[in-house]
């Protein structure tokens, strides 16, 4: 029986520096998604915390869709409406739209 060591060879060096390249980016591509659910979660709180703020006790309804939404940019856009709307009624419509 032959005994070597892979790492000797240089297609060994080359699949062991594949791997850790695609180790690499798989790692930091599972930490932008962690980054990005902890933004998330972060931008939801703000905006539930300013609709408390402004009207007091907020329906399930409302946290519930506020919760379901995943994207970004319209959690950012809401937390302003949130500031800047009158009442909740309102919006409750730019929640639905």
């Amino acid at each position: 029986m032959l005994k070597f060591d892979l790492m000797d060879t240089v297609a060994g060096r080359q699949l062991y520096d594949m791997g850790q390249q695609k180790g690499h980016h798989e790692g930091h591509h599972e930490g932008l998604k962690e980054s990005l659910q902890k933004e998330l979660i972060n931008v939801r709180d703000m905006l539930l915390d300013v609709l408390v703020a402004r009207f007091g006790l907020v329906s399930n309804k409302i946290v519930n869709k506020i919760r379901a939404i995943d994207q970004l940019e319209v959690l950012k856009s809401l937390h302003g409406e949130a500031i800047r709307c009158p009442n909740i009624g309102i919006f409750k419509e730019r929640l639905s739209s």
